[in-house]
Formats: structure tokens, sequence, C-alpha cells
């Protein structure tokens, strides 16, 4: 009896966490742009996918800790020039590329990591640059 309680409950996870996979894949796609910096008034553009990028280093004790950071790559600019391709989502990048985007009249638009032409297009709207 207790092995069918158990695998009643492990296919019940599963059934949960391919529910929750579906549901967040459908959520990207959702996902509206986000802008920041220059709000209106803005020279050029700069638009972003999210991305991550993953570390692994040993921990004390053999085992291994493994970071994941988010980042912005650009994917597209307008009238627009960075110092980088990528920057991390890290308080110091975020403060740094919006002192750019007011003192260079630049707007910032991401999108998400996996997005659909509509989002990219919505984005390219949303700058507001010729």
């Amino acid at each position: 009896m207790k092995s069918v309680i158990h695998v009643a409950v492990v296919i019940s996870l599963v059934a949960a966490a391919a529910g929750a996979a579906s549901f967040a894949k459908d959520k990207t796609a959702d996902q509206e742009p986000v802008t920041w910096g220059m709000q209106s008034g803005n020279d050029g553009c700069v638009i972003f996918k999210e991305s991550e990028e993953t570390t692994s280093e040993m921990a004390p004790g053999g085992g291994f800790t493994t970071h994941t950071v988010k980042q912005l790559e650009v994917l597209d600019a307008i009238k627009a020039t960075l110092p980088k391709r990528k920057y991390s989502e890290t308080k110091e990048d975020l403060d740094a590329l919006a002192n750019v985007g007011m003192q260079n009249h630049v707007k910032f638009v991401k999108i998400p990591k996996k997005y659909t032409p509509e989002q990219l297009e919505k984005a390219k709207t949303m700058c507001g640059v010729q």
C-alpha cells in the first residue's frame, strides 16, 4: 500500500512540475517589454534580451557551488552605442546603464531570453527613435 501511495505522490509531483514548466513558457511568451533610462525625448535606444551565465566552482569540503547571474545582452542598438555587449543585472551595472541613458538620452528596452517576433517588434516601437 505504501508503494502505491509513493507512486501516486511521485506522479502528481511530476504532473505539477510539467504544468509549472508549461506555465513558465506561456508567461515568457506573454511578457511585455520593460523600459528604463530616458523615457521621452530619447535620441537613441538599446534593446536587450535577458540571458544567464552559470559558473561552477569547487566548494570547501569537495562539493561544487553553482552561481547563476542574470545578464542583459545587447540585441539591437538604434542610434546608440554601449561599451559592452553584456551587462550583469547587478545594482552597479544597472546604475551605470541608467547614468549612460540619462547623459546620452538613451532609452533601454528589455525582452525575454526566448522572445517572439511580436515582442521584438513591440520593443522597437517602444524605442520611439526613427
